[in-house]
C-alpha cells in the first residue's frame, strides 16, 4: 500500500487509542448496540490536511469539509492499529 500524504496508520492508531478515554458507559453506535462506543469519522484532503470528528457525522465537524471519508465504530477494546489501517485502506478507495 502506498502512503497517503499528511496522515499514517500511526497518526491514526494514535488518535483512537487517545478516543478510547473518551467513550462513557451510555455511549452506543446504535440503539441495539450493548457495548460502549462510538462511530469515528477521518476526513482527509489530497494536500495531506485530514481531521476528525466522533459521533454524527452529517454536515457538521471537523471532518466535514474533506472529500475523502473514512468511517469506523471504536469500542474500548478495538484493536487500535487494526482500525487505524482499515481507515487508511477506506481512504484509499
Amino acid at each position: 500500500m502506498a502512503r497517503l500524504a499528511g496522515i499514517t496508520i500511526k497518526e491514526v492508531r494514535e488518535l483512537l487509542i487517545s478516543l478510547k478515554s473518551d467513550i462513557c458507559d451510555d455511549y452506543r453506535i446504535a440503539d441495539d448496540e450493548d457495548l460502549p462506543g462510538i462511530m469515528v469519522t477521518i476526513g482527509y484532503s489530497p494536500n495531506g490536511d485530514w481531521d476528525y470528528q466522533t459521533g454524527d457525522n452529517s454536515f457538521t465537524g471537523g471532518a466535514y469539509g474533506h472529500p475523502h471519508w473514512a468511517v469506523v465504530y471504536l469500542y474500548r477494546r478495538s484493536n487500535s492499529l487494526e482500525l487505524a489501517r482499515d481507515v487508511i485502506d477506506q481512504l484509499w478507495e
